[in-house]
């Protein structure tokens, strides 16, 4: 090889080489781009979760706070009940004592009458002497017949006098019991009225604080879902769209640390998919099996909704079985959150749609490949394909 050729053959190695070391760097940085973007959404994500966990927490004070007020509005109702028992009794009291009066000021009337007749009849009877009432009579009898009379009579107007003085005490009494008892029930009156304006004006502000909370929360959880969408996209678009290989225990479900309860049996590695706990059972809050699809997407749905999916059968039976609790679409319309069912097979398969672009939706799941564990999200076409949106 002459010296020339050498030369040529080695600036061609070099530059063979720095293409290499070019393409490899594109590589990287193009590798490095993708998981600091999907790194920066779960960084807004995680500050996203952390507010929403604060507000949640302030939330719960005032659920407690509002528990508190329950307790006291309960007693103020209580007071408000038995004041207005007072003031109904009150009201009764006043009107059989203004009757009463009424009784009394007529008796008091008919007495004055009385003590005017027998007042005049003694008059008249202390113009005649003794002497003169005993020639008038007849005989001795009609004289002390009108002497008893004139005793009588006398007798009568003390009667009189002392009963008249009685009413007149007796009104006077109920009189100052009627103006005390306006007196109490205007009272009461104000009080009740305090009482309810202190009752609305605490159930107000909770109920306000409580609803702005509730507001911010779901502004935050639209967001938050917004940027898992993006961030799954990212990461399909990283690792492509093969079914990636089982994760036990992943995607945050609370129960992939069930174990098999039937080992060895049909349906490798657990027999019927009966995964669980001992002496605890099989069966989740929903009534699915544990790491079981159906149980998954029950559990994603509570927790990204905060909606009850209970009660569906197998996977392949939850378009039917939804009812009026979901509206169901059929190879189109998938949205966020949905449940994706693939009615094929014995017992279909439930996912849950984490995204969609266009006629895909990137979905996770759990059992999969039979094998109770979680697959991130993926992408698979609409068509054949039932969605539920809860």
């Amino acid at each position: 090889m002459t010296k020339r050729n050498s030369t040529l053959s080695h600036l061609a190695s070099r530059l063979h080489a720095t293409k290499l070391l070019l393409l490899a760097m594109v590589f990287v940085i193009g590798a490095a781009t993708v998981p600091a973007a999907a790194s920066r959404l779960q960084d807004q994500i995680n500050r996203l979760e952390q507010k929403n966990d604060q507000k949640q927490d302030e939330k719960y004070e005032l659920t407690l706070e509002a528990s508190d007020l329950n307790d006291k509005i309960s007693k103020l109702r209580q007071q408000i009940t038995v004041l207005q028992n007072q003031i109904s009794a009150n009201e009764t009291k006043n009107e059989e004592l203004r009757l009463e009066i009424v009784r009394a000021e007529e008796e008091l009337d008919t007495q004055k009458n009385l003590l005017g007749a027998n007042i005049k009849a003694m008059y008249l009877e202390g113009q005649i002497t003794t002497i003169e009432m005993l020639a008038s009579s007849k005989n001795l009898s009609e004289f002390i017949d009108k002497q008893q009379y004139r005793d009588a009579v006398k007798d009568k107007i003390k009667d009189t006098l002392d009963k008249i003085t009685a009413l007149k005490l007796k009104l006077k009494g109920q009189k100052e019991a009627v103006e005390t008892l306006i007196i109490e029930q205007q009272l009461m009156q104000s009080k009740l009225d305090e009482q309810r304006n202190e009752q609305n004006k605490l159930l107000s502000l909770n109920v306000n604080q409580r609803d702005k909370l509730d507001s911010e929360i779901q502004t935050n959880a639209t967001r938050i879902a917004e940027l898992q969408r993006q961030q799954v996209l990212e990461n399909a678009r990283l690792f492509g769209g093969n079914v990636p290989p089982g994760v036990p225990g992943g995607g945050g479900y609370a129960w992939g640390d069930a174990v098999c309860m039937r080992p060895g049996a049909a349906d490798p590695p657990c027999g019927q998919y009966d995964w669980g706990y001992p002496g605890f059972g099989i069966y989740d809050q929903w009534g699915y099996g544990y790491r079981n699809c159906t149980s998954y997407v029950a559990w994603k749905v509570d927790q990204r909704l905060g909606r009850m999916v209970s009660g569906l059968g197998h996977a392949k039976n939850w378009p039917f079985t939804v009812g009026s609790r979901g509206e169901v679409s059929y190879g189109k319309g998938a949205r966020v959150g949905d449940a994706a069912v693939s009615t094929v097979g014995t017992y279909g398969h439930v996912m849950y749609v984490e995204a969609v672009e266009g006629d895909t939706v990137y979905v996770s799941d759990y059992n999969f490949g039979g094998d109770g564990y979680y697959r991130a999200p993926r992408p698979i076409k609409q068509a054949g394909l039932y969605f539920i949106n809860f």
